[in-house]
């Protein structure tokens, strides 16, 4: 019989849509037994349901199996994130699931393979800005995430000596900083005691307005 608790079985469906890379994957006691990761830019709305039913077939999982979701709700791609979060969102509500929405700045950090006192993550949002979002050696925020400027940056590099991640490869300053790959059990992990929340206002985290709106 399978118990829905923690340190029990417990099946985790993990929905990354926030860049141009959709990410899927499935977790099971916190080993890691299906995942799929593609490069699809713009076509987030065709692939993402059909990766997550393929994903479901090949481990022999009904869509009620899941237990929980964790769904990045950005920052990243404006229409990549409304996406997976929305799916995220019919999931839960319509299977009475647990849900939960994960930063795709903080899961950068906890993915890093050093141990350092700080880790910085970095989103490229063109024209020299990013997405940032500067943690500690528990991954607790030692500022807000937010959107910013390169010379921001060099402050916060020059001030924290953090490690850097970034979600592809990127060129900044005098770092080549190489795409970090998503540790998802260890991102499970670091959520599994976090409390779920309501569907309904499981919404995106853009950081920035779309530049549209910001013109008008």
């Amino acid at each position: 019989i399978r118990k829905y608790m923690w340190g029990n079985i417990m099946i985790n469906l993990f929905i990354d849509t926030s860049d141009k890379d959709v990410s899927i994957g499935i977790i099971k006691d916190n080993i890691l037994i299906n995942k799929v990761t593609e490069s699809i830019p713009n076509s987030h709305s065709i692939y993402t349901t059909y990766f997550i039913k393929e994903l479901l077939d090949s481990s022999k999982l009904q869509p009620n199996d899941i237990d929980r979701i964790l769904v990045v709700s950005g920052p990243g791609s404006f229409t990549g994130i409304r996406i997976g979060v929305t799916i995220a969102k019919v999931y839960a509500y319509l299977l009475k699931k647990e849900i939960i929405s994960i930063s795709s700045l903080k899961i950068l950090a906890i993915s890093s393979k050093e141990k350092n006192n700080y880790y910085l993550s970095l989103i490229d949002a063109k024209h020299d800005n990013y997405y940032i979002g500067l943690y500690n050696e528990n991954y607790d925020e030692v500022i807000a995430e937010s959107f910013s400027n390169l010379e921001e940056v060099k402050y916060l590099i020059d001030k924290y000596n953090p490690t850097i991640l970034s979600n592809n490869d990127l060129s900044i300053l005098n770092y080549n900083i190489n795409k970090t790959i998503l540790d998802l059990p260890k991102i499970i992990e670091y959520y599994k005691d976090k409390k779920t929340e309501n569907p309904h206002l499981v919404n995106p985290n853009y950081l920035k307005l779309p530049q549209a709106l910001e013109k008008w």
